[in-house]
Order: structure tokens, then sequence, then C-alpha cells
């Protein structure tokens, strides 16, 4: 299921990419928490979008703050309008669609939305997935860090 308002992920600290100030697609709005995908023309939507403005070729990270570019936003400030909106690699948990194991740890992992990941590339009803990172471990509560690097 898609984000509807900011999340806090859990967080494992890693030496990270260099973040790059990026642009909100027009007519777009990312959460804080969100997973971040660049369109070939440079702008931002939000993983799982089903209109990007060009098609989608790399994971730009998670979302540092939200981001409200539609145009139709009550937000005032910095907030609102394309941008600039930075995005965070690290390692994180995040939900999968079905949960993984250890015999999984070091596969690619690929956004199914905004919010959940999965460990299948190309589901049975529809068109590929982007890879995001990949599974780095499990914690012993069962939640799954991947790495976006």
């Amino acid at each position: 299921m898609a984000l509807t308002k900011d999340r806090v992920l859990p967080e494992k600290k890693v030496s990270h990419a260099p973040e790059f100030p990026l642009f909100v697609a027009a007519g777009n709005r990312v959460f804080r928490g969100s997973i971040c995908m660049v369109c070939q023309d440079g702008s931002v939507v939000a993983a799982g979008t089903a209109a990007p403005p060009s098609p989608v070729v790399a994971c730009a990270g998670i979302a540092r703050h939200a981001q409200d570019n539609t145009g139709t936003s009550s937000v005032v400030g910095a907030q609102a309008g394309a941008g600039p909106l930075w995005c965070e690699k690290s390692c994180y948990g995040l939900p999968f669609d079905t949960a993984p194991t250890w015999a999984d740890v070091n596969k690619p992992v690929y956004a199914v939305d905004d919010e959940t990941v999965s460990l299948t590339e190309t589901p049975a009803s529809g068109s590929a997935r982007l890879q995001v990172g990949t599974l780095s471990g499990l914690e012993a509560d069962g939640t799954a860090y991947v790495l976006i690097a």
C-alpha cells in the first residue's frame, strides 16, 4: 500500500553516497520516508507512481522530508513546489510484500510502491520493478534491512 503520510524508518547507520538536490515532478507529491525514483528527465516521483513524466531510471533514496508539487497543496513554504528534495541512501528497515529469510541476504530488492519492497522483480501480472538496493540482514524481530547505495 502506498504512503498517505510521512513516516520515520529504522536505520542502520552506514557511510552513504553523496546527496544531490532533486526536484519533484509537476503534479506529484512525496512524503517523508518515501522511496523515491529518478526519472529520465531528472525529476523525482514516489516509487510506484502510475504515470511518471518520463521513464523511471534509478532509485534516488529515501525522502528526508515531504515535498508537494501537486499545485493543490495547503502546504506553505519550502515544502511546497518542486523542491529541492533531499534523499538519503543508507540501510533502512523496509516492509516487504513477502517476508524474506536469511537465505535471501544479498539478493536484489525492488520497489513495489513508495512504502513497500519485494524480492520479486517482475510479478506475475505486472511489469518489471526497479531495483532499490540489496537485502542486508534481519533483526531478531524479523525487520528486514535494505542497503540503498
